[in-house]
């Protein structure tokens, strides 16, 4: 039998605060950030303690639920573990409820840009005219971009020449 816990006393409690950054929703996150506090508990992180990822997206008027894939940073975010060592990974912000209720206008989302992209998976889909759009990959045709969205429920082809690139969502944040 093993013995009973004792409850930790208010100094040795890691603190932490409601507005911590909690919602991570990749596949069990494969790392995670290690500090110590200044009582020296340690304690495990999902979220970098700085502010090091770009937010490369700003929202853009329109039913369309598109953004605007900008080349220089207009924001920086907290980076999830998954995207640690990832140099050209970033963030942007959702615009619309295109993808409601996965992901609603405003959601920060994280995009990991060479990871594998599979059926099923949300994906941010870049254009030649550098717009973005969040969708869940179907598939790719001979000369076109299958994806679906939610609201309202429809498949979007796209021609494959009007795509720059398709980087895979690893996970959001509620804004």
């Amino acid at each position: 039998m093993q013995p009973a816990r004792q409850p930790l006393s208010q100094s040795q409690k890691p603190t932490t605060s409601l507005t911590d950054p909690v919602l991570f929703d990749y596949q069990g996150a494969q790392r995670a950030y290690r500090s110590r506090s200044s009582n020296g508990i340690q304690s495990t992180s999902s979220f970098s303690e700085d502010r090091c990822l770009p937010v490369r997206g700003r929202a853009q008027g329109g039913n369309d639920g598109n953004v605007s894939i900008e080349e220089h940073p207009i924001d920086w975010t907290f980076r999830p573990a998954d995207l640690q060592g990832v140099n050209d990974a970033f963030a942007v912000f959702v615009s619309g409820d295109s993808m409601k209720p996965k992901y609603k206008n405003g959601d920060l989302v994280y995009v990991h840009p060479t990871r594998s992209i599979v059926k099923n998976r949300y994906v941010l889909v870049e254009t030649t005219e550098h717009k973005g759009f969040i969708k869940q990959f179907v598939n790719w045709q001979e000369d076109s971009l299958v994806v679906h969205q939610f609201n309202p429920e429809k498949e979007i082809v796209i021609a494959k020449e009007d795509v720059l690139r398709v980087m895979l969502v690893i996970g959001s944040l509620d804004c």
